[in-house]
C-alpha cells in the first residue's frame, strides 16, 4: 500500500511539473505575440514635420506634425542639434492617426541647426532643419534690401 501512495505521489509531482512547464510555455508564446504586435504596427507608421515656427524672444518652438497613417503614435523626445552639443526635451504628446497636430516646446535656446522628433516606434521619427522654420523675435540682422537702401542714402 505504501508503494501505491509513493507511486501516486510521484505521478502527481510529475504532472504538476508538466502543468507548470506547459502554462509557462503558453504564457511566453502569447507574451511574444503581444510584443510582436507593436512592431507590426510600427512598420506601417509614417509621420512628418509639416511646418514650424521659432520665436527667439520667447524661446518657443512651435511645430505642426502630420501623422500620415491611421496608427496612433506617442511623441517621446525632441532632439535639437547645436554646433557643439545636442539638447533633448521630453515630450508626452499623442499623435492620433491621419491628422495634423501642433505641439509647442518652451525654453529652446537659439542656434540649433536641426532637430529630430522620436516616437514610441524606434524606427519612426521626423527630422527638420532650422531653415524650415519661420523665425521671429529680436535679431540684429538687416535684410539685403535694407542694406542696399542704407548704401544708396549715403
Amino acid at each position: 500500500m505504501n508503494q501505491a501512495y509513493l507511486l501516486m505521489a510521484t505521478v502527481m509531482a510529475i504532472a504538476g511539473i508538466f502543468t507548470l512547464w506547459g502554462s509557462t510555455l503558453i504564457n511566453n508564446r502569447l507574451g511574444g505575440a503581444e510584443n510582436a504586435t507593436p512592431v507590426i504596427t510600427c512598420q506601417s507608421a509614417v509621420f512628418k514635420f509639416y511646418s514650424g515656427k521659432y520665436d527667439r524672444g520667447t524661446k518657443n518652438l512651435y511645430m505642426v506634425l502630420e501623422n500620415q497613417r491611421s496608427i496612433e503614435l506617442r511623441l517621446n523626445k525632441l532632439y535639437l542639434f547645436y554646433p557643439k552639443n545636442m539638447v533633448s526635451f521630453e515630450l508626452n504628446n499623442t499623435l492620433e492617426g491621419n491628422i495634423l497636430k501642433s505641439i509647442n516646446v518652451n525654453g529652446v535656446e537659439d542656434g540649433f541647426s536641426s532637430g529630430t522628433l522620436k516616437t514610441n516606434c524606434p524606427d519612426v521619427s521626423a527630422d527638420f532643419s532650422y531653415s524650415q522654420l519661420m523665425v521671429s523675435g529680436k535679431i540684429q540682422r538687416l535684410s539685403i534690401l535694407e542694406n542696399l537702401g542704407n548704401l544708396l542714402r549715403r
